[in-house]
């Protein structure tokens, strides 16, 4: 798998700063645009060029499988979408919104195996919630709640994105936010 490091991701608040606002971006390995569309029933429309319709997805390829991407979305932190997304396959998504929630969710063949939030990464969940622990730590995220806050590990976001490209082998790329092959709605799905 993948060594990425928060600093990957370093480029991402300043690529298009009304996404790094509230988005939704999934990291899905194995499957294609087509197919990650099709799992969730989601239809593509004609015009690729507007992924900032309300309720809009968009899907590239790249290197490893496809990143889905939601702009002020959440559809796939969701146990339903991220399970079926994930049957027969790996997924990690990383959500942030305007009132700075944040939510990382892993799942493997149709599980939620990780959930925690990014900037409080010590308290996390799942069917095996300490399966990225070493991943974690080696990104430095505080594992342990042991009352000493360390406010200063990094940038949540970032290590969460390195942490997903990590565990799915998919890498999110400038490309894949501006270029998307699919684009499409989530209304169904919520």
């Amino acid at each position: 798998m993948s060594g990425a490091t928060a600093d990957d991701y370093a480029w991402f608040d300043e690529h298009d700063e009304g996404l790094a606002v509230a988005f939704c971006v999934t990291f899905v390995g194995g499957l294609t645009p087509q197919q990650a569309f099709e799992r969730l029933g989601i239809a593509a429309v004609a015009d690729v060029d507007d992924l900032y319709f309300d309720g809009a997805i968009g899907a590239a390829e790249v290197h490893g499988g496809t990143i889905l991407v939601e702009p002020n979305g959440f559809a796939c932190t969701l146990d339903d979408v991220a399970k079926r997304l994930s049957a027969g396959a790996v997924t990690a998504s990383v959500f942030l919104n305007v009132n700075a929630d944040q939510q990382f969710v892993h799942a493997v063949d149709g599980r939620i195996v990780t959930r925690f939030e990014p900037d409080y990464p010590m308290d996390r969940a799942g069917g095996d919630e300490d399966r990225l622990l070493p991943h974690m730590v080696e990104l430095g995220m505080p594992t342990e709640d042991d009352g000493d806050e360390d406010d200063d590990w990094g940038d949540p976001i970032h290590t969460a994105f390195a942490l997903a490209e990590r565990v799915t082998g998919v890498r999110m790329t400038p490309d894949a936010l501006d270029e998307p092959v699919l684009v499409g709605s989530t209304r169904g799905l919520l």
